[in-house]
């Protein structure tokens, strides 16, 4: 069973196709336990659900992803998509970092500006 989930189509009809997989394992004979299948179903996300997956599985009760489990964690997640306008997991975060001496600082007697402490954080200035 080599299913992938198509980036930008329906979580419903993967959720669908991938049940109708399994349908036809069970008609055969062939039974997995709803755990193995909520883990092959995390798996055939794409990797822009990467965080999402990852969330999802350290946040199960228990460490056991089952199948419903994972199912209403994706639809709940392709409505939160869907309601931001992104198709994407990834949080886009534009962080800058005050370089160099501002003008505005106090002079010294010598025209030099005051030094700083080394020990002073480098993320102190983080926006």
């Amino acid at each position: 069973m080599n299913l992938r989930y198509k980036e930008g189509s329906s979580i419903l009809d993967h959720l669908n196709e991938f049940q109708g997989c399994f349908d036809q394992l069970s008609s055969m004979g062939v039974k997995f336990d709803e755990d193995i299948k909520g883990l092959w179903l995390r798996n055939t996300l794409h990797d822009s659900w990467e965080n999402f997956r990852v969330s999802l599985t350290n946040s199960t009760p228990n460490g056991i992803v089952t199948m419903e489990y994972f199912k209403s964690g994706v639809l709940n997640e392709e409505v939160r998509r869907k309601t931001q306008g992104s198709s994407s997991s990834h949080s886009e975060v534009l962080v800058t970092e005050n370089r160099g001496r501002s003008k505005s600082k106090g002079q010294g007697k010598n025209g030099r500006g005051k030094s700083r402490c080394k020990s002073r954080s480098k993320y102190k200035n983080l926006e």
